[in-house]
């Protein structure tokens, strides 16, 4: 690949060459749809790309990528994904259901988002291959209401949101006509640093996915239904080397090895909080975006 000077780059130039980076550094063939998405790059300025792996024990999985549109019209962005989600569609054999996210969607006020965001996760296995959306909802407690009525309420999740009443509200809408919806209350560093916030947490969280926040400028959850946390740790820039190297995983330290010395925006580390008390960390997800 000819390397171009980032400077004399469109926007969308120095995604799709982010995006061809990571390509080559893992060796990635095409995966459908991942020339879709592309195409969607090409078009959407100003923008970001997060660009991800995947690793579970020996697994890679290299072909995952998200883009976040950096403009206030959301009402078009929201169109722009469901555009994207209908190309991808037109392919034989895929059906992709919205019946979730048509329920979180209808009636929506945009002023109350803050962001969203369109993804692929593409794999050889075509039933694990995916489409993905979030929203970020901010001051919304109908929408809020939607998305806990959508994904099922706990005790847990309350209390998070009683810490922060932010909510990014994701959708993954898989290639064989499953769909999922996930939420990820956010913690951020300002809150989880006050000593009340932390005797919070402590009934949610264990000791060591509490002292893995002192790496961060924020940190969201997953609840999952059988028991485990997936904690997105989002890393102080002048914690990511040290963070990931204590993880101690020959395989991230792999993947960090190609974004080490790059001008990175924001990194996130994904881990399960039932892996980290067992001191065996198998499941791994990493997330690099771009200036």
């Amino acid at each position: 690949m000819v390397t171009c000077n980032f400077n004399v780059l469109a926007a969308n130039e120095k995604n799709l060459q982010f995006i061809g980076e990571h390509k080559q550094a893992f060796d990635l063939e095409y995966l459908y749809p991942l020339d879709i998405f592309e195409r969607l790059v090409a078009k959407s300025e100003p923008c970001a790309i997060e660009c991800s792996c995947k690793i579970e024990s020996d697994k890679l999985d290299p072909a995952r990528f998200n883009l976040a549109i950096r403009h206030q019209r959301y009402a078009e962005q929201a169109q722009a994904v469901l555009e994207f989600f209908r190309a991808v569609e037109t392919r034989v054999g895929v059906k992709l259901n919205y019946d979730l996210l048509h329920q979180f969607m209808y009636g929506f006020d945009y002023s109350k988002v803050t962001q969203i965001m369109a993804g692929i996760d593409a794999r050889v296995e075509f039933a694990d291959a995916r489409v993905k959306t979030w929203w970020a909802i901010k001051d919304y407690p109908e929408k809020l209401e939607t998305a806990i009525a959508l994904h099922g309420d706990s005790p847990e999740l309350r209390l998070l949101l009683a810490i922060n009443y932010q909510l990014v509200v994701g959708f993954h809408l898989y290639l064989n006509g499953h769909s999922t919806i996930r939420l990820y209350p956010l913690i951020p560093r300002e809150k989880f640093l006050r000593m009340d916030v932390q005797m919070q947490l402590a009934k949610v969280l264990s000791l060591p996915a509490l002292r893995l926040f002192d790496y961060c400028h924020a940190v969201s959850l997953v609840l999952k239904k059988d028991g485990d946390k997936i904690l997105h740790y989002h890393l102080l820039d002048n914690q990511v080397n040290s963070f990931i190297d204590n993880l101690h995983n020959d395989m991230a330290t792999r993947v960090h090895a190609h974004y080490r010395d790059k001008p990175i925006r924001y990194t996130t580390v994904s881990l399960s909080e039932r892996e980290l008390l067992t001191g065996s960390i198998k499941t791994i997800n990493m997330y690099y975006m771009n200036n």
